[in-house]
């Protein structure tokens, strides 16, 4: 078996996971183990681990998301406003008022947005919409994968929300992942944005001009197994793409992401990927997970 089946299989997933909330409640004494929360924050960074650490041992990739994702939740728990409203009961009643005092004295949390959760009516990841339940955002940082267009010619960008306020952002730092480059820029005001249900934003470069004019999910027209050079793959048959190899697709069905999956042959509008246990009869479509866009920031 390769690295890679050992590492996402189900039996290794869950045993990190149970590994990883034995940790968090002997050290903060919360249980994650059944909280919807805390694993779907565990699903999404489970994937980063295996692409972000080069190494053939199974245990370095483990240890390695056990730091990563304590970090994490360590940072929630232990973080100033970091508590999340549909966290866990906390099994400690000693520390109930300690953790109530801390909520009242601070007004705001922590919160990302990633373009990945965008709205099935957004035009692309660069220009897009989010169901939003605060009022008030106070952007920090926004961190893009680098690709070829015209937002990186300039070390400033702007982002534009609700069409109305536009924000620039300086960059920060740059860092590189295996074959790509990510960039971090920071906001250079402390601005805070007022928002009702749906947040607008568009990522636009320092003439404001748009990135990307054209939709990035992807109707998949045909969607099934299929074994090739005695390997098992799901073939997915996608027109008009930009997908390459190695790239981390989110499979939507009914607007939200149910699979990932990643890519490991491309042939012509032919897309191999790892398999996966799917609904046939339902319509799918996908995009690219690892052009993700997260902006970071605190709402009130």
């Amino acid at each position: 078996m390769s690295l890679y089946d050992m590492y996402f299989s189900k039996k290794n997933k869950n045993y990190m996971y149970e590994t990883i909330a034995k940790l968090i409640k002997e050290e903060v004494n919360f249980d994650i183990s059944h909280s919807s929360h805390h694993i779907e924050i565990y699903r999404r960074n489970y994937p980063l681990i295996f692409h972000n650490i080069n190494t053939d041992e199974l245990s370095i990739l483990n240890k390695e998301l056990i730091n990563h994702m304590g970090d994490i939740y360590l940072k929630e728990f232990k973080g100033v406003g970091d508590i999340i409203p549909n966290t866990p009961k906390i099994i400690d009643k000693e520390n109930t008022p300690k953790l109530e005092q801390k909520l009242q004295e601070n007004k705001f949390k922590n919160y990302t947005i990633h373009s990945s959760h965008r709205n099935s009516n957004s035009l692309n990841r660069y220009n897009f919409n989010i169901n939003v339940d605060f009022s008030e955002f106070n952007p920090k940082k926004i961190t893009l994968i680098k690709e070829d267009n015209n937002l990186f010619s300039n070390p400033s960008i702007i982002v534009q929300f609700n069409e109305k306020d536009n924000l620039q952002f300086s960059l920060k730092e740059t860092k590189s992942f295996n074959d790509k480059e990510y960039f971090t820029y920071e906001c250079i005001t402390e601005d805070t944005l007022q928002c009702k249900n749906i947040l607008n934003i568009k990522i636009l470069n320092y003439l404001m001009m748009t990135a990307l004019d054209n939709r990035d999910i992807y109707k998949i027209n045909m969607i099934k197994p299929i074994k090739h050079d005695s390997k098992d793959y799901l073939c997915l048959q996608i027109d008009n793409h930009d997908i390459r190899e190695n790239d981390e697709l989110g499979l939507l069905s009914d607007n939200k992401i149910v699979k990932s999956l990643f890519v490991k042959k491309c042939v012509q509008n032919y897309i191999l990927t790892n398999i996966e246990k799917i609904d046939y009869t339902k319509e799918y479509s996908c995009l690219q997970c690892n052009k993700n866009i997260e902006i970071s920031g605190s709402i009130f």
